[in-house]
């Protein structure tokens, strides 16, 4: 059993054009032993605009739960109002994370320094809201880290969603655990990229007990269906790349991270 601890169902819908029910029924009915329904979902909500979705959903399937935080691509356009409304929505009992939050320099170059105030500032609210930290980190590494190093972080349950950095930030982002931190590294499609061998070189270094899998859906689906829209049904791809990295069989990665998706989030 598994469960896709990261993607949003709503951002599916409009990119493949199927519902979430559709979805959920077809995946339970499919015969492919390569695409397999997950135990359980948790959506993650990063847009103000999709917060009573999300709980709309949560609340709908016994089986979806819901993450609520604000994308650093808002950075320039998020308000009071929208914070205060994510600290509401974290109370929703079928809420299990803060997130996703962080930094993305990727996309968002021309502001850093607004970025890191954000991060900063988010970081504060979501360590006060006792719940595990879901971290957008994208190509700002020396930001990200000073940023975490100035936190206490103690008994903190923080998932790195959707890892694409290198083999050196992995390890600079294992060792927050010296801070009292419980680190949980995601990893989606893209470790079974045939151009993403940092990807692999990173999970390598990850300890079978900090793995989590996860689909960041609809986005990077995993090859053979890269380019497509992606669902959590794909996992099983993940999951094999990942037990080749880490040279066990797939059925012991299986049993690591739903084990480890029980300790981070407490489902």
């Amino acid at each position: 059993m598994f469960i896709d601890t990261h993607c949003h169902l709503d951002s599916y819908e409009q990119h493949s054009g199927e519902a979430v029910g559709d979805l959920f029924s077809r995946l339970a009915h499919d015969p492919d032993q390569n695409v397999q329904a997950p135990e359980a979902y948790i959506h993650v909500a990063c847009d103000p605009a999709d917060f009573e979705r999300a709980k709309e959903l949560s609340e709908k399937y016994s089986n979806v739960y819901a993450a609520y935080g604000i994308h650093p691509e808002y950075v320039l356009t998020e308000t009071a109002e929208d914070e205060a409304r994510m600290l509401e929505y974290l109370k929703h009992p079928k809420c299990v994370a803060c997130g996703e939050f962080g930094l993305d320099y990727h996309y968002g170059a021309d502001t850093k320094a607004e970025q890191v105030k954000l991060f900063e500032r988010h970081l504060e609210l979501g360590l006060a809201s006792k719940k595990p930290l879901v971290l957008h980190l994208r190509e700002a590494n020396d930001e990200a880290l000073a940023v975490l190093h100035n936190a206490d972080l103690s008994g903190t349950n923080i998932h790195v969603h959707c890892f694409t950095g290198s083999p050196e930030f992995c390890s600079q982002m294992l060792d927050l655990g010296t801070q009292g931190a419980n680190i949980f590294v995601g990893f989606t499609g893209i470790v079974t990229f045939k151009n993403a061998q940092n990807v692999r070189d990173a999970a390598a270094l990850v300890p079978m007990g900090q793995m989590l899998l996860e689909t960041d859906a609809p986005y990077m689906a995993p090859v053979p269906y890269r380019g497509k829209p992606c669902h959590s049904g794909y996992i099983p791809y993940i999951a094999q790349a990942l037990a080749q990295v880490k040279q066990c069989p797939v059925e012991e990665l299986y049993r690591a991270c739903r084990e480890n998706t029980r300790r981070c989030y407490m489902i």
